[in-house]
């Protein structure tokens, strides 16, 4: 299991002990049947897993080389190049009077990424903290409130926004956070100790890169740099995989509820 401790303020992950055999060959066994709903998409998610285990069993030059290998392969199952990644529609979309459209939908990649990390997680469970919840409760509030100031309030809720929003927690919210905290931020901190702030710099700014064809305005693409930032924080601050995902759904879950999404 992973234990969180303190070591000169800053959050440690540690693992307990490597994966033995059954631990790391029935989850993969397991995750091979992802290719019966999706597909080729579904093909990778053992090799997702695979690199999992690698970061955790392995030290020095080949813990880099894991935390490498898994990045590229996770950002390129989520970037269309394999077949199969259109997104899977469960309720008709959402229009408010603007035309702005909230989809009740997924993509493949996302959800073979969410589900081998949930899976990942159960097997080395990181709990939430008391101490985690005050950074959870600012991280949400900075851009939520910023974007009442800047956008105003426009509340609704339907069944498809209830849908959504919960695709948005077990798909959207688990992969991204397992992409850019437990990878990519986790990896570059390993590597960039030295410098233990920059790796949140520079992860606060590629999130926000790829978001930017969803970003319909400056301003609310200026908001998602500060809710990445946000993410980065908890992560910097608290090192709690599952209060990075909470950060992450609270922000999501207020915009689709309270403001415009997008505008």
């Amino acid at each position: 299991m992973f234990s969180l401790n303190v070591q000169q303020g800053a959050p440690v992950i540690r693992a307990a002990e490597p994966f033995d055999t059954k631990s790391l060959w029935l989850p993969a066994v397991f995750l091979c049947l992802l290719a019966i709903p999706f597909g080729w998409v579904g093909v990778f998610a053992p090799t997702i897993w695979l690199g999992l285990v690698a970061i955790e069993n392995t030290r020095g030059g080949k813990k880099t080389a894991s935390f490498l290998l898994t990045g590229v392969l996770m950002f390129t199952v989520n970037s269309g190049l394999i077949p199969g990644n259109e997104h899977i529609t469960v309720l008709p979309p959402y229009n408010d009077a603007d035309g702005n459209l909230i989809y009740a939908s997924f993509r493949p990649a996302k959800a073979v990424i969410a589900l081998t990390f949930v899976i990942f997680m159960l097997l080395r469970p990181q709990p939430l903290k008391r101490a985690d919840l005050p950074v959870i409760a600012a991280a949400i509030s900075v851009p939520v409130v910023a974007g009442i100031v800047l956008l105003g309030v426009y509340p609704k809720l339907t069944a498809t926004i209830a849908i959504a929003a919960l695709i948005n927690l077990l798909v959207v919210c688990i992969a991204e956070e397992g992409f850019f905290r437990w990878i990519l931020q986790r990896g570059l901190g390993e590597w960039l100790h030295k410098w233990r702030w920059l790796p949140t710099i520079l992860v606060t700014a590629l999130f926000t890169t790829l978001h930017t064809g969803w970003a319909a305005s400056p301003v609310l693409l200026t908001l998602v740099a500060v809710a990445g930032l946000g993410y980065a924080l908890v992560w910097q601050l608290r090192g709690s995989f599952w209060a990075c995902v909470l950060t992450h759904w609270g922000v999501n879950l207020l915009h689709m509820t309270l403001l415009k999404y997008p505008t």
